[in-house]
């Protein structure tokens, strides 16, 4: 299945109807964040629970409004 695919794919499971320019840009970011949460998912904890965590004091000026 390509990007693309797989994006329209979540988005309609999730309920979204999205604009197919949207569908594209969101397919160019995917394999981006899907490697992201990959990579979280590779972390070896063994039987503990994990958490993420937001810091706000470790965020950048552009969150801060």
């Amino acid at each position: 299945m390509d990007d693309e695919t797989t994006v329209r794919a979540l988005l309609t499971a999730a309920g979204f109807a999205v604009p197919d320019d949207e569908v594209e840009r969101l397919a160019q970011l995917y394999p981006g964040l899907r490697k992201s949460v990959d990579r979280y998912y590779q972390v070896a904890v063994g039987d503990e629970v994990t958490a993420a965590v937001y810091r706000a004091d470790e965020s950048s000026a552009g969150d801060r409004r």
